[in-house]
């Protein structure tokens, strides 16, 4: 099997299959908090310090999170937290 450390594989392969593993570990509508630092900063969202990486519909999705949560903390999305992200 290739090394998939090696940069000759490209990131595309490996983040989708980082995300398909976050859809066996996170239930549905339920959600990770995470830091943002200076190398993962998203183009356009550099005031973003804090994400939720969370799962709805069986995707994951990824939106600010301005709620006073610690990283790495496990939550579950409301209705109301489900509307505002989509």
């Amino acid at each position: 099997m290739e090394n998939i450390d090696n940069p000759d594989v490209g990131w595309m392969k490996p983040a989708l299959i980082f995300a398909r593993t976050l859809t066996n570990i996170l239930e549905e509508n339920q959600g990770i908090i995470t830091y943002v630092n200076e190398s993962t900063v998203i183009d356009g969202h550099e005031d973003v310090d804090k994400l939720i990486i969370y799962r709805k519909n069986g995707q994951i999705h990824i939106a600010p999170c301005e709620e006073d949560i610690p990283e790495g903390m496990i939550v579950s999305l409301s209705n109301s937290d489900q509307e505002e992200t989509e």
